[in-house]
């Protein structure tokens, strides 16, 4: 620290200019190294799994904690958790007949055209849902 005292501000600046470059490369190699462990570790448990006869994949998911439908399950999940955001509307007539967005179902299509309206109009689908559907809480 002595030898520190005797350096103009200038010089202890471009030290410690100096410092922060070697921090950072030494930052940097420490994470290539890291990556570099990890993708040799995972090569590691590939080659002892594909030894043992098992599937990469199938072990991944049970590393992870996932069953093979558990996509499939998720997308349902985040299709539903999606149209909460869309108003749903129901059939006064028959309240089991309801409907968000997408493709329409045959029960409104037939109910639309017997009420005189087209269902490939817009302006008649919001009308008809309007007038003729009951809006059900999301």
């Amino acid at each position: 620290m002595d030898e520190m005292h005797h350096l103009s501000a200038d010089e202890l600046k471009a030290q410690l200019a100096a410092l922060s470059a070697e921090q950072a490369a030494l930052e940097d190699a420490l994470k290539q190294r890291h990556e570099a462990e990890k993708s040799e570790f995972a090569a590691e448990i590939t080659a002892l799994i594909t030894e043992r006869g098992h599937d990469v994949e199938e072990i991944a998911q049970l590393l992870q904690g996932r069953s093979s439908g558990h996509k499939r399950r998720r997308q349902r999940v985040a299709a539903n958790e999606a149209n909460a955001r869309y108003t749903r509307y129901a059939d006064p007539d028959n309240p089991e007949n309801t409907c968000t967005r997408g493709r329409m179902p045959n029960w409104l299509i037939e109910k639309m055209a017997a009420n005189g309206f087209d269902p490939s109009n817009a302006e008649h689908r919001a009308q008809f849902k309007e007038q003729h559907l009951v809006e059900l809480a999301a």
